[in-house]
């Protein structure tokens, strides 16, 4: 993972989820990762943020987590205007070398 730190641009949006997804989740989190342009250093105007939630079932139904996040992603993103994007992804499956985006976070994400 990248040594970089989050931008400027979104700390504070950053911090809130966060903080959202620690009181959500509980011990079920393991992790948070920031991904994509805004990890990279190459976002714009219409880039939105982008974060895997790496929680430490060995197992998880991902549409089953996505509407489970989408309200607070939704919430953050009217509060800042921009779009937020939370990707949940098992331990499990993000200990494993197969997906291609896994391993983009892994080259360049941030550990929050």
């Amino acid at each position: 993972m990248s040594n970089k730190k989050v931008p400027e641009s979104v700390r504070e949006l950053t911090e809130e989820f966060v903080s959202r997804m620690r009181e959500f989740y509980g011990e079920r989190l393991d992790k948070i990762i920031l991904f994509g342009s805004y990890a990279r250093g190459e976002e714009h105007e219409d880039s939105d943020v982008d974060y895997l939630v790496v929680l430490k079932d060995e197992e998880i139904r991902t549409y089953h987590e996505i509407s489970l996040l989408s309200p607070t992603t939704f919430d953050i993103s009217l509060k800042y205007a921009i779009s937020v994007s939370a990707v949940p992804v098992s331990k499990f499956k993000f200990d494993q070398v197969g997906s291609s985006l896994v391993q983009n976070v892994r080259n360049d994400g941030i550990l929050l």
